[in-house]
């Protein structure tokens, strides 16, 4: 692509990233104006979800926070929880894991089978520095529903950061069934690579490693884990050299 094409591309974007800002208002002013308490709440969450996808965070949240208000006034739990698991998500892509730990907790109480707070729980413990509550919280989300992609990418993760190798391998073969998106199938490749290098498979380690690298060059944990690959992989060769 040009870079003629590229501006021309982004301008666009933006343009339709501010008719949807646009679009958004004018049905909440709409609301508002009319006294429909539920259609405004309904129409902040979806001035938020306008404001994440433009990467405006902050923003995001604070009209998350505005329809999780006007939730809990209309006593509608189900969506007030909805909410808070909706923030857990902005705080753990922000990187503040352990606020995002405690909102998406917070939201498991209210609502104690949903996959969806389940697996954002698990995420920020997991990046939280607590992999061992991680792979509990992932098993939780796999109990109510087997085939989740995203709780069996993460707990095979954790489970291979963590060493458990047969363990992690069956869980991002599964995982890996299914069409994520490239990020996360970036990581499920290098936790592979990780657990196929742990279980003594180094040549299918480095080929899994590899297409972890063309998916996302330079992603900072493929860079950890080929680390990690590459100490096993040397302890490896200097079992077999010493046996020899």
């Amino acid at each position: 692509m040009s870079t003629a094409d590229r501006d021309a591309a982004s301008l666009e974007a933006a343009a339709s990233a501010e008719a949807a800002r646009c679009d958004a208002a004018r049905v909440a002013d709409e609301h508002e104006a009319a006294g429909d308490w539920r259609g405004l709440a309904d129409a902040r969450r979806r001035q938020a979800d306008v404001a994440r996808a433009a990467g405006e965070l902050d923003r995001a949240e604070e009209y998350l926070r505005a329809a999780r208000s006007l939730y809990i006034m209309l006593n509608d739990g189900y969506w007030a929880a909805r909410a808070l698991t909706s923030l857990a998500e902005i705080r753990l892509s922000m990187g503040d894991y352990l606020v995002a730990a405690e909102l998406s907790g917070q939201a498991v109480e209210q609502m104690p089978g949903d996959t969806e707070a389940l697996t954002v729980l698990a995420s920020a413990e997991w990046q939280a520095g607590s992999p061992a509550d991680a792979e509990v919280t992932f098993s939780r989300v796999l109990h109510w529903d087997a085939d989740t992609p995203s709780a069996l990418a993460g707990r095979g993760q954790v489970r291979a950061d963590m060493g458990s190798y047969s363990l992690a391998v069956d869980d991002l073969d599964r995982a890996l069934k299914f069409s994520l998106d490239r990020e996360d199938e970036a990581d499920a490749r290098s936790a592979r690579a990780l657990a196929l290098a742990g279980l003594g498979r180094p040549a299918d380690a480095h080929a899994e490693l590899a297409e972890s690298l063309r998916l996302l060059p330079g992603r900072s944990r493929t860079k950890g884990r080929a680390d990690r690959i590459a100490m096993l992989v040397g302890d490896l060769a200097g079992e077999r050299d010493s046996r020899s």
